[in-house]
């Protein structure tokens, strides 16, 4: 079977990250089969699903920046998007006995593929943290939800360190488990001579090597977009959601109005 691949993004952020969702859920439902999205977002910080916005954002500077934050509905630390990172995410359906292991063992290999076309020898650390140079350049955040293997990750290739480091907080006392190395980023194009072009081309190299399988270049489905826009309504556009923790939604009412969508 060959891999699905989107270059396809929205202005609004909120509804970016509701497509993430919109993906896995359509996958889930057979409306598509496995896909590679790469992606650009508008400025954001994107919270993963159990972190605090006041314990890892300066809120003042956020605001002051215009930078929403928007939660994701996978796990992992607080990431900043602007113009200068490439995202990814890929949604596959896989029968394996251990499907953490493989996410971050054997499926984020895409991303080190991808790099290694360029002369470097990139490294996971932290299980999730892509490293050049003792500096982490990229990461990443997974889910098994819905029957279906998910994984997005982003790339620092020319982003504005400055604002990213004002913006995001580090904790003052880092867990012992952690390499601190998480807190040490770097864009790409301090290693390399790269442009985005490039990095989106070793992407769907990297990932069509790791799955052994040919790729085709496709458009997003109405199915797709109709229930990015159910996401975006009814959960990314809400505070409640984004800002608050545990995150509130109508849980209930939001998978009544996605099945009745999927039908």
């Amino acid at each position: 079977m060959s891999l699905r691949i989107l270059t396809f993004e929205y202005h609004d952020p909120r509804l970016n990250l509701a497509f993430e969702e919109a993906l896995a859920r359509a996958r889930a439902g057979d409306l598509i089969p496995d896909t590679l999205r790469i992606w650009i977002n508008n400025n954001a910080l994107v919270l993963g699903y159990f972190r605090e916005a006041r314990e890892d954002i300066n809120m003042l500077k956020a605001k002051k920046e215009e930078f929403p934050i928007i939660r994701r509905f996978t796990g992992g630390g607080t990431v900043y998007h602007d113009k200068g990172c490439i995202n990814y995410t890929i949604t596959l359906k896989r029968n394996v006995r251990f499907p953490i292991s493989y996410l971050y063992g054997i499926l984020l290999k895409g991303t080190i593929e991808a790099l290694k076309i360029f002369g470097v020898n990139p490294e996971l650390r932290n299980t999730s943290d892509v490293v050049l140079g003792e500096r982490k350049i990229s990461g990443t955040a997974g889910s098994i939800k819905w029957g279906v293997l998910f994984l997005h990750g982003s790339i620092l290739i020319n982003a504005d360190l400055k604002k990213l480091t004002s913006l995001l907080r580090v904790p003052e006392e880092i867990k012992p488990s952690v390499d601190p190395v998480k807190y040490r980023v770097a864009n790409l194009s301090e290693f390399i001579d790269v442009n985005q072009k490039d990095i989106i081309e070793s992407i769907i190299h990297g990932y069509s090597k790791i799955l052994s399988c040919g790729y085709y270049i496709d458009k997003p489905t109405k199915e797709e977009k109709k229930l990015a826009r159910l996401l975006y309504r009814e959960k990314y556009s809400k505070k409640g959601w984004n800002l608050e923790r545990p995150p509130k939604i109508n849980r209930k009412e939001l998978e009544d109005k996605v099945r009745e969508l999927l039908g």
